[in-house]
């Protein structure tokens, strides 16, 4: 069971693993090392709920550059951001791992291959099911009796995306999991604990822990993995400055630079009713709880020859408005089916005789929309942005309640990815054109200046701010997510993504975590 850390005098803990944070990274660790001879120690800033005075320490973080929503998109307590999440489960692809070559700083040190042995587990936690899941969309139009339309593949791929749920508990937070280690007798398992620094220098000797309420301890441990987000795992490495001035791991200023996140803009679209609609484009029924649906991903052709940056375009039906016509010849035919006509009312008569462009068009919209499929829909085009340096978290000379240096987010997105969104959206509407598919409505302008939040989205997916790099000259943690330049401190959690990769990154951040518990076993704890 957990411990609240607020109930602790200030005493020295001793571990062989600490695990700083127990949202997605850092559960999924911990359930790898349940019932082994490791003795592990978990520490989780909040408790089992939301806590007002805990998520200041979160509230007091400011954003400069670009606006970013950096309140709004992080959670401090069990289950970290999951408990918020939209559920999207997405493999990468092959390409997501390589060097673009005219991009500076893409390319991971790492390929696919490496990670797909973890992936079917990896899978099988973010979807909260046994049964393997089924990644190929052929399969799935066969399932659903629908075809595909007939895009130039060239131009664009098909893909499909999970949306997770526990059907146990209807929700989708990686608390679930704690039964996995919250009974095993090698893991403690503190909350309310707060890691305000690291301290050491090839190596991390000891962190300190402090709480709300004021006490502190002193964690000893002869591996420490930091799994608290994207933010909050450069803030610690940034405010542990004992024997760098920098920073831990900070030799080359790259602690905290290259923050990303994939940016969301959204066009309309209006099909064609007489080309039938392929259905997976629609939320599909999976697994009890659990749907699929497609999206478009750009064609390799397209985007190497194009020089793209990676965008992958969603469709979601936009339910219409009904006009006062419609709704007036809707209550007219309910009267009149219900054998009520003493509820019709002279003014839906009038209304539905004296409008006919909404009650005729509701009528020829029902004719024309066969099963009922959608005919408008809003396309999201999410851009993956292209690393930037100077996109950075640093830390201000204020602090929290709990002493820590407040953190900035310079939030920084290259121009270049303007284009890549609006060529993706140029090409989508020739291929609509060409196939008579519908037609699309493409306003954004890739000449002005990138749009504030809200009308610019984005996915609350902190990725970058430890990247993974063969050379410590431009990353944070190598290939085994080690930290550069110490010995026992490693980085779980998607901010060791070199990009942000073309989907959503948790099942790829559960399976970098598995990964990391294997390589651990074999070379720390063998």
């Amino acid at each position: 069971m957990a411990e609240d850390a607020r109930g602790l005098g200030n005493e020295t803990i001793e571990a062989d693993l600490c695990i700083i944070g127990a949202g997605a990274a850092g559960i999924t660790l911990a359930s790898k090392f349940a019932n082994s001879n490791i003795r592990v120690l978990l520490l989780e800033s909040g408790g089992p709920s939301i806590d007002r005075e805990t998520e200041r320490l979160n509230s007091e973080a400011t954003v400069t550059g670009l606006g970013y929503p950096l309140q709004a998109s992080r959670l401090r307590f069990i289950g970290g951001t999951t408990n918020h999440w939209a559920g999207n489960c997405y493999r990468f692809l092959e390409r997501d791992f390589e060097a673009k070559p005219g991009i500076a700083h893409t390319g991971w040190p790492i390929r696919l291959s490496d990670v797909e042995p973890f992936l079917p587990e990896a899978s099988q936690i973010a979807l909260f099911r046994e049964e393997p899941a089924d990644w190929d969309p052929a399969d799935w139009r066969k399932r659903l009796h629908t075809a595909a339309w007939d895009i130039d593949p060239g131009k664009f791929t098909s893909r499909v995306t999970f949306l997770a749920n526990n059907p146990a508990t209807d929700d989708k937070t990686f608390a679930n999991y704690l039964p996995r280690f919250e009974k095993a007798p090698n893991v403690r398992f503190l909350t309310n604990a707060n890691v305000v620094e690291l301290i050491g220098g090839g190596s991390v000797e000891s962190a300190r822990v402090r709480t709300i309420a004021g006490n502190e301890m002193t964690v000893r441990a002869k591996t420490f993995i930091l799994a608290t987000g994207g933010v909050e795992n450069a803030r610690l490495l940034l405010a542990s400055r004992r024997s760098n001035p920098n920073g831990m791991g900070n030799q080359n200023d790259q602690v905290g630079r290259y923050f990303g996140d994939h940016v969301v803009i959204s066009q309309y679209f209006v099909r064609n009713p007489d080309i039938p609609l392929d259905r997976l484009i629609l939320q599909q029924p999976f697994y009890r709880d659990t749907e699929a649906f497609s999206h478009f991903v750009i064609g390799d052709e397209a985007f190497r020859e194009q020089g793209l940056d990676d965008v992958f375009l969603r469709f979601d039906p936009v339910p219409e408005k009904p006009r006062e016509g419609e709704l007036a010849l809707w209550r007219l035919k309910d009267a009149v089916a219900g054998g009520s006509p003493g509820q019709i009312k002279g003014a839906d008569v009038v209304a539905a005789i004296t409008r006919p462009h909404e009650s005729g068009g509701a009528l020829l919209r029902r004719a024309v929309c066969r099963n009922g499929d959608p005919i408008a829909f809003k396309v999201a085009g999410r851009l993956t942005p292209r690393p930037h340096p100077d996109s950075r978290i640093t830390l201000s000379d204020r602090t929290d309640k709990v002493g820590m240096p407040i953190a900035n987010l310079n939030w920084a997105l290259a121009d270049e990815g303007k284009h890549s969104l609006h060529r993706a959206f140029e090409l989508f509407a020739q291929e609509a054109g060409r196939l008579n598919l519908g037609r699309f409505q493409l306003t954004f302008d890739p000449a002005q200046p990138w749009p504030d939040y809200p009308e610019m989205d984005v996915g609350f997916h902190h990725t970058c701010s430890t990247r993974m790099s063969d050379d410590p000259r431009n990353g944070v943690v190598d290939r085994n997510c080690r930290v550069h330049g110490m010995d026992n401190l490693y980085v779980a959690g998607s901010s060791v993504f070199s990009t942000a990769g073309s989907g959503s990154p948790t099942m790829m951040l559960v399976a970098l975590s598995l990964r990391l518990a294997d390589h651990l076993r074999k070379e720390r704890f063998a």
